[in-house]
This record gives structure tokens, sequence and C-alpha cells, in this order.
């Protein structure tokens, strides 16, 4: 069987041993990316849901005023952008 790698074919029946295992353990590899690439688009999705179902439904009685250490109310922190 015939393997292509870097755009050339190579005779697997002429492969020795360690470049057989090599050629799993990069296909292994490739896999093991695109699976861990799918994971990471979908947490991104959960996270991205959530956090607007929490900026949409966190009720106002449950905010916490902070004061500062004079009884004023301290002055708000500027929000962090959102990447």
């Amino acid at each position: 069987m015939a393997i292509t790698i870097d755009g050339k074919s190579y005779d697997e029946t002429k492969l020795d041993e360690k470049c057989k295992n090599a050629i799993v353990q990069v296909s292994q590899a490739q896999a093991k990316l695109r699976q861990l690439t799918s994971e990471f688009d979908n947490v991104k999705v959960l996270i991205k849901h959530h956090s607007d179902y929490l900026t949409s439904n966190l009720p106002a009685a449950a905010l916490i005023e902070e004061t500062a250490k004079d009884g004023e109310p301290a002055e708000k922190p500027a929000e962090e952008p959102k990447a």
C-alpha cells in the first residue's frame, strides 16, 4: 500500500517498523488534534451560551453594592473587554 508524506508517495511495505510506527503516531496525533479542536469549539459555545444566560437573568436583588472604606459608594471598576 502507498502512503503519501509531504506530497511524495512511499511503498509502505518497504518501510521499517520505526517508520511505520511513526506514521501511526502522526495519524493518531492528527485525529486527537481534530477531536480536541472540536471539543474546544464546543466549550466556547457553552461558555458563550451560559454567560449570555447569566447576563440576561441575574436578578438585580442579588447584586451586592460595594462601599468604600469611608462609607461612600465605591467606584465601579472598568469592565474587562470581551475577546
